[in-house]
């Protein structure tokens, strides 16, 4: 992550989508549309009128605010919505 030209330290990815995996494109796209869905009411910054707080493409999404209190904001709510389970038995 890098902040005001800063860069935190690595972070060690505890869980995800198995690489390789044939569901595994189709399972993060989903997951992470309906996770980035919940910033589109907060703060990011105005582009032809529009407020713009993320960018994805791929596997990648980069969050966009004008300040670090509204970047830690972004952060908190993809912590929650991320920490959710997906209920999988009948």
């Amino acid at each position: 992550m890098r902040i005001e030209n800063k860069t935190s330290t690595f972070q060690h990815i505890k869980r995800g989508v198995r690489q390789g995996c044939v569901l595994s494109p189709d399972l993060f796209s989903l997951y992470s549309e309906i996770i980035t869905r919940n910033l589109e009411n907060h703060p990011g910054i105005k582009v032809g009128g529009q407020n713009i707080n993320n960018l994805r493409y791929a596997d990648d999404t980069v969050l966009i605010t004008e300040n670090k209190e509204d970047l830690q904001k972004l952060l908190n709510i993809l912590k929650k919505k991320a920490e959710k389970r997906v209920r999988t038995e009948q």
